[in-house]
This record gives C-alpha cells, structure tokens and sequence, in this order.
C-alpha cells in the first residue's frame, strides 16, 4: 500500500534533521579593547563624477538575514558567510558580479551578468542617496568581532571613496548605510532572489508504489561527525527474509565529497524549484503510477518537501530525474574508507 504523502513528507524531514580570505589585510589591532583608528582626515568628502568605473563591496555577515527585516518589510533571507559584491565598467557595459562563500560549505555560490552601463547610475544613485563620501577614508579596527567591511569605489576622474572597517560595531562610520541596501541591489539586478539560500542540509529521495510500499530511498546529508569537506550518503532498500516475509530495510552508508550534496542545490536553482513548496496536489491521479517524493531541509531549519502527485510545472520530471541522477552519481563517487 502506497505511503500516506503526509506521513511520508514528515519522516524524510525528520530523518534529514572561491573561498575568501578575510575580507580585511593583516594587520594588527588593539587587544585592549579600544579602538584603532587609521582613518584619512584628508580624504575627499565630495565627488565630483557619477560615472563609477569599478565598485567593490565585501563584508562577513556572521548571522545572515532572516525572513523579515526589522521593519516588518517582508525580505527574501540571506546565509550567512563572506559575500563579493563587483561591478565593472566595460565600454558600454558594465559586468556585475556577486559571490556568497557560506558557512560550513565548500563549493561558493557565484551570480553574475553583463549589464548596460546604465546599471552603475542605478547604483551611483544609491551611493548619492546616503551621501557615502561623506565618510570617505574611514578606516577603524578593534579587538572585538562582528564587523569585517571593505568598500571601495573609483570614478572615471580617479575619484575614490574608501571605507574600511574590521571589528565590532563601533568600527562601523557613523551614516553607513549597512550592507543589505546593496546585496538587495545586486540580487535583483542578477536574477538571484530564489537562488542565494542557506546551506543544503540534506536531500532525501524516496519512490513507492501502491503494490510494494516504499521501493527505496537514497539520502544524502552533511554529518557533523565527519571532516567539513564530507557527507554521508544512504541507501535504503526493503527486502525479506525468513523471519520476516513482509520485509525489512537493508542499509547501505558511505562517505562521500560534500560538494555531492550541494551540487544538487545548481539542481533546485536551475528549476526554481524552491517556488514549487506548497503547491496542491492534482485532482487526478494515477494510483498505478509511481510515488516519487523529495525532501530537501536547509541548514536553518527551512525544508521543501514536494512529491509526484502535486500540481507541478511540466520540468518537474526532468528535475526530479537530474536530483536521483545527482544521488547515483554520489553513491558512485564513494571515497575510500580507511582501512
């Protein structure tokens, strides 16, 4: 008999419970707990060009953003970890570039697209907005954590605007406008809404049928046990035995290259398949057929579960297949066990 989808959603959840450098240089801070301050009293606090030639904005965000800001505006959440924020004049183009190095992964999630220079007015504009060379040269460090920061602007006219901070908060210039004003700038200017998400805990893979119940699920998750670089993949399989004529589940369990795992995160972007959570099921559907459900939980506690009986849109089979292809490919790719 054909697995409950409720049922079976709420188990596999269950079951499934370029790095950069630092962003700033070297350099030495105070270990007393004060403040630093190297900033450059002589820089300019006026610009007079708007044509940005190259922009450059990297920074840690060690909490990353929830659901909904402070202001109860409903904003798309972003992982933490070190984020690149690029933009290059090109003649009559300008190439945006925006990369996320999140925590506890290996493989960065790197977005970016050639865009008409008119994009970097549009980004000139925000700069204007909160009158950053107005705080041009600020370069404060201390000892404590929290704040690692690195803008850097230059103009056609060799104008610069230079902000730097490294530490905790107070390091940060009064009138920074904070990081999220840009990163929401980059993302919609590179499609990244729905790509740029937290970590991929794990991906669960299960088929059945209203024959034979569950056919066979394949995991594949992060195990905290294991060196960063690695995850564990799991097969499950019924069979019966003599003492057991209706079946029992054999397990297969090997270690494999976490970049296995978040492989299949190019997977849910490339389909969107974030956008399918919650869709209804059809009002028809073949009992015959068979039951194929995929659950992927997300390291901050978010999980999508979808299955074969919703209404999806018409690629889901071809997603579906790309994620079980993605997990044989796994199995196959097995590191060696030490002997």
């Amino acid at each position: 008999m054909k697995l409950s989808k409720p049922y079976l959603c709420l188990g596999l959840t269950l079951c499934g419970l370029l790095s950069f450098a630092p962003v700033g240089y070297c350099s030495e801070v105070p270990i007393d707990g004060g403040l630093d301050d190297l900033s450059n009293p002589k820089a300019a606090k006026v610009i007079g060009s708007d044509n940005i030639k190259e922009f450059s904005l990297r920074f840690t965000d060690e909490a990353g953003r929830g659901a909904a800001s402070s202001d109860e505006i409903s904003l798309p959440p972003f992982p933490a970890g070190d984020y690149l924020l690029e933009a290059v004049r090109k003649g009559e183009q300008a190439h945006f570039l925006l990369t996320c190095d999140r925590q506890n992964t290996i493989t960065p999630l790197v977005f970016q697209k050639d865009l008409p220079a008119e994009a970097l007015q549009d980004l000139q504009a925000i700069i204007k907005k909160y009158n950053l060379a107005a705080i041009n040269g600020s370069d404060r460090r201390n000892s404590a954590l929290g704040t690692s920061l690195s803008l850097k602007v230059l103009y056609d006219t060799n104008e610069k605007i230079s902000v730097y901070a490294e530490g905790g908060a107070s390091t940060l210039p009064q009138g920074w406008c904070g990081t999220d004003v840009f990163l929401d700038f980059f993302i919609k200017k590179l499609d990244a809404e729905s790509l740029l998400s937290p970590p991929l805990y794990s991906c669960i893979y299960s088929r059945s049928n209203s024959e034979n119940g569950l056919l066979y699920s394949l995991e594949l998750e992060t195990d905290k046990s294991l060196p960063r670089k690695q995850a564990i993949f799991k097969k499950i399989l019924p069979r019966q035995t003599a003492d057991n004529p209706f079946g029992e589940y054999a397990t297969k369990c090997v270690t494999v290259s976490k970049d296995k795992l978040e492989s299949i995160e190019n997977i849910i972007a490339k389909y969107h398949m974030r956008n399918w959570k919650g869709l209804p099921n059809r009002e028809k559907m073949d009992d015959n057929a068979d039951f194929i459900s995929i659950v992927f939980n997300y390291s901050e506690g978010d999980n999508i579960c979808l299955d074969s009986d919703q209404e999806l849109p018409p690629e889901y089979q071809e997603a579906f297949e790309a994620v079980h292809q993605a997990m044989i490919d796994a199995e196959k790719a097995a590191l060696p066990q030490p002997k």
